[in-house]
């Protein structure tokens, strides 16, 4: 998730948000990985929020298209480029659309061409979704909103 979050930062999760309201694409968010083919299920994750339920989405020259229309995703460095990988089951090529299905939500890492996110094992049940990663507060140069 660099640069939004690096590897040692020490960060605030609140769940407080999503009681009054669902993810949206964007958040960053911090789910357990169980019910997810693929991954271990006593593990934590977090992704940045790509596809909502109901969406459709695809990836064609670097940007993210959801329902047709290219929609840009941002973190401190910029718009997010995001790139196809080998041995992704979703969304691995240009011609490549995935719809996400009611009650989950699809996930892309920041770092996208060195993540395990979605388009590897899948959609996140909205039962998994923990909060959003919210304030890093450690180490104090990184200290600050998460974005």
């Amino acid at each position: 998730m660099t640069p939004a979050l690096s590897r040692g930062d020490h960060f605030m999760m609140e769940g407080f948000t999503y009681l009054v309201r669902k993810p949206h694409r964007g958040d960053i968010i911090v789910f357990r990985a169980d019910d997810i083919p693929s991954l271990p299920g006593d593990t934590i994750y977090i992704k940045r929020v790509a596809g909502e339920p109901g969406e459709r989405l695809r990836i064609s020259e670097g940007k993210l298209y959801v329902n047709d229309s290219p929609i840009p995703l941002r973190n401190a460095a910029g718009e997010i480029h995001y790139v196809f990988l080998p041995g992704s089951q979703y969304l691995a090529s240009s011609t490549d659309s995935v719809t996400v299905p009611d009650g989950h939500y699809f996930v892309l890492g920041d770092n996208s061409s060195n993540s395990s996110d979605s388009r590897f094992w899948g959609f996140v049940p909205a039962k998994n979704i923990m909060g959003r990663a919210s304030v890093c507060y450690w180490p104090p140069e990184r200290i600050g909103g998460v974005r």
